[in-house]
């Protein structure tokens, strides 16, 4: 969870107020360096900020707002890779190879960007090693996360993955509160089962036996999470 929950995901923030993610790792000489090389700009609720496949010419760093990285397979089955908000940096594979965009990335609330070209940011990470090796460890961070993510993805079923699926989004957005946590989910059924690597037929299923164990309550995206 990051500094800037509780306040609303669409919030507006100022540059230096972000501590979170890979902006809580640069120190405020690289920050300023960082942002007086880009510019920001609003982001909207499903706003497709860049599709798989394209060139790379900005790298995005998110001030707030939640958005999903996302793949699509030649069936058109959507697997969601990851789920982000504000301090991640977005984008920056392609900076450092300079190849394509290797996912989507769509975003699942307003919020707002701070947008650096790539070759100003190839140029940081040469002058400011210091942004360099916090780069480095966010990317190693994520490929821990995806290996871990493709174990739980071979290991348990269907009700299992969407109760991981859940109490991993309440970690992030609903601090507990007298033990009981009440989170209203960043994204709808479809992407749930995305994120889960479920059908959208098992989420409503699995939402359904939640709720008949006793073990969540609510309906639509907000959730009470009683016996987690």
């Amino acid at each position: 969870m990051t500094e800037l929950h509780p306040r609303a995901p669409g919030a507006t923030w100022g540059p230096h107020e972000v501590k979170a993610g890979f902006l809580a790792g640069i120190n405020e000489a690289d920050r300023a360096a960082l942002f007086a090389a880009g510019r920001r700009r609003a982001m909207a609720s499903g706003e497709v900020l860049f599709r798989e496949g394209d060139d790379a010419y900005e790298v995005l760093i998110m001030l707030s707002g939640i958005v999903k990285i996302w793949v699509a397979s030649a069936s058109g089955r959507v697997v969601i890779l990851d789920v982000i908000d504000a301090g991640a940096v977005i984008g920056e594979l392609s900076a450092v190879d300079g190849g394509a965009r290797s996912a989507y990335a769509s975003a699942l609330s307003d919020g707002e960007l701070f947008v650096v070209p790539t070759t100003h940011f190839r140029s940081l990470l040469e002058s400011h090693p210091r942004i360099s090796l916090e780069l480095l460890r966010v990317v190693t961070g994520r490929l821990r996360g995806a290996s871990r993510r493709q174990l739980e993805f071979s290991a348990g079923d269907a009700l299992g993955h969407l109760c991981r699926a859940i109490v991993q989004l309440a970690d992030r957005y609903a601090p507990e509160s007298d033990g009981v946590r009440e989170v209203v989910l960043p994204m709808g059924q479809g992407d749930l089962a995305a994120w889960g690597g479920l059908s959208r037929e098992a989420v409503v299923k699995g939402l359904k036996a939640l709720r008949r164990l006793g073990w969540v309550q609510g309906e639509g995206r907000r959730l009470r999470l009683l016996d987690e």
